[in-house]
């Protein structure tokens, strides 16, 4: 009785392992360098949202100040000045991420 216990227990135990190995990874945006960055948006006083690609690494330039942010998953919207370093966007503009179409079979071969 007690083996059969035991056995129990080390399978659960490996179900637990193998199902954390397959968790779904971090996707929200990540801080890059501005050299990384695949494409350039200007933020000007009248941005109130812009579209990029998840996948994409970005540069944003808001007056003489510049950041960029990798967006590793799509999602609705995120709020920039959330993303961006303090003080930089003092005022909401929304990024819409949209699935990459190369990375879905959607692209121009």
């Amino acid at each position: 009785m007690k083996l059969k216990i035991a056995a129990a227990l080390a399978v659960v135990s490996l179900g637990l392992v193998a199902g954390s190995a397959l968790a779904k990874p971090n996707l929200e945006p990540s801080v890059s360098t501005p050299e990384a960055a695949d494409k350039m948006i200007v933020i000007k006083d009248t941005t109130k949202a812009v579209n990029v690609f998840e996948n994409d690494t970005v540069l944003f330039k808001v007056g003489d100040k510049q950041f960029a942010i990798k967006f590793d998953g799509n999602n609705v919207y995120y709020d920039l000045s959330k993303l961006a370093p303090p003080g930089v966007l003092d005022r909401k503009v929304k990024v819409y991420v949209a699935p990459n179409p190369k990375d879905h079979g959607q692209g121009i071969p």
